[in-house]
């Protein structure tokens, strides 16, 4: 007789990278991924109407600056600052750790700017191939390389009057840098196989995540262009720094949550405590998610703590595994209530992140450990 083995594992999260070409969801309000390459043009908006996130999507008024929203010290001087830089077309760095809401921030500065009606184009440096990062950002000729079957413009050339945003410019290669810092110090390009110059008009905005000083120490980002982009830096703070304003987020995604699917839930206490006492590691990023996830699996009331440990928010989860051993004959009835009940050891008793990593509802696992009681 033989035994089948069956690993159960808990969920580990596993670190993805993403296509250069594909768009990634907005940094803070707008949530997202580091992502791609996007473009979004001719936004006649008033600067006079950014006083709240969108005035015209939310009634609340949540206090913030354009799609910013936050009230702590921190906050209300970074408002300042976009403020007073945004009418200028000086060069910015934004630093500040992943999901601290850098792209959001830059296109904040773009909208307050006269530049609004212009093009905003967001290109995720560390995303584009090494070997292609030179066609990308200055544009290439026809026959310049193989596969350049025609002509074609870079970032720099589609941004125009606008800007672009180069994120996470210290993973751009050394040698890139070089001929980075050649185009912002002389004002023009030259696309790869070209002779001609081509003006730069657009103004040109970066971020990463590194601190300034490990990426020159580890030669991520030189110095010489360290210099050019930060003309004038700003450095967002993390959101456990930002006392209160991770219930102010909370709410406001809820709100829009609520909004978009007509319906009406809301945070348990313990929900409300769980926010106090999480530091958030992945900033508001992790925080929207957290909500997206809770929401879908709520009926009325959110229970963020019974979801914070799958999902993207699962990076300091640890690694437990359990072998069941079945015997042929045995019946589902029977497998299964050893996966339900070994996969609620493995959660600790959490019924919310069992049932959600099992695929079925609270009420369903309620119900079979109610028949699992009576049986025994």
């Amino acid at each position: 007789m033989f035994a089948l083995t069956i690993r159960l594992l808990c969920p580990v999260q596993k670190r993805t990278y993403q296509n250069p070409y594909e768009r990634d969801e907005q940094e803070s309000i707008s949530v997202a991924i580091d992502g791609a390459p996007s473009m979004r043009s001719d936004r006649s908006a008033d600067p006079a109407d950014f006083k709240s996130i969108d005035a015209r999507e939310d009634a609340t008024q949540m206090p913030g600056l354009g799609k910013l929203v936050g009230a702590c010290p921190s906050m209300l001087e970074l408002f300042s600052r976009i403020r007073r830089v945004a009418p200028t077309s000086v060069g910015v760095l934004i630093t500040g750790e992943s999901g601290t809401g850098k792209e959001l921030v830059a296109e904040t500065i773009h909208e307050l700017s006269g530049r609004r009606s212009e093009p905003f184009i967001a290109v995720n440096c560390g995303a584009i191939p090494a070997t292609l990062v030179e066609a990308e950002l200055f544009g290439h000729e026809r026959g310049s390389f193989t596969g350049a079957i025609r002509s074609q413009a870079g970032y720099f050339e589609r941004a125009g009057q606008g800007t672009l945003f180069l994120d996470e410019a210290a993973e751009m290669p050394l040698d890139m840098q070089v001929k980075l810092l050649r185009a912002l110090e002389s004002r023009s390009i030259c696309r790869v196989g070209g002779d001609r110059e081509i003006p730069l008009h657009a103004r040109v905005i970066a971020a990463t995540n590194r601190s300034l000083s490990e990426a020159v120490s580890s030669n991520h980002l030189r110095t010489d262009l360290l210099y050019r982009l930060a003309v004038f830096h700003m450095d967002l703070p993390a959101l456990r720094h930002r006392d209160d304003d991770v219930s102010l987020l909370a709410r406001h995604f809820l709100d829009r949550l609520n909004r978009s699917e007509g319906t009406d839930k809301y945070l348990s206490a313990d929900s409300l405590a769980y926010l106090r006492e999480h530091d958030w590691p992945g900033n508001v990023r992790e925080l929207y998610n957290t909500l997206q996830r809770a929401f879908i699996l709520a009926d009325d009331q959110l229970e963020l703590r019974g979801v914070a440990m799958y999902g993207p928010g699962a990076l300091t989860a640890t690694s437990t595994d359990s072998g069941l051993a079945f015997k042929p004959g045995m019946s589902l009835s029977e497998v299964e209530r050893m996966v339900i009940v070994e996969t609620l050891k493995c959660f600790a008793g959490n019924k919310t992140r069992t049932a959600a990593v099992l695929g079925i509802s609270l009420k369903t696992l309620y119900n079979r450990l109610n028949e699992y009681r009576a049986l025994e």
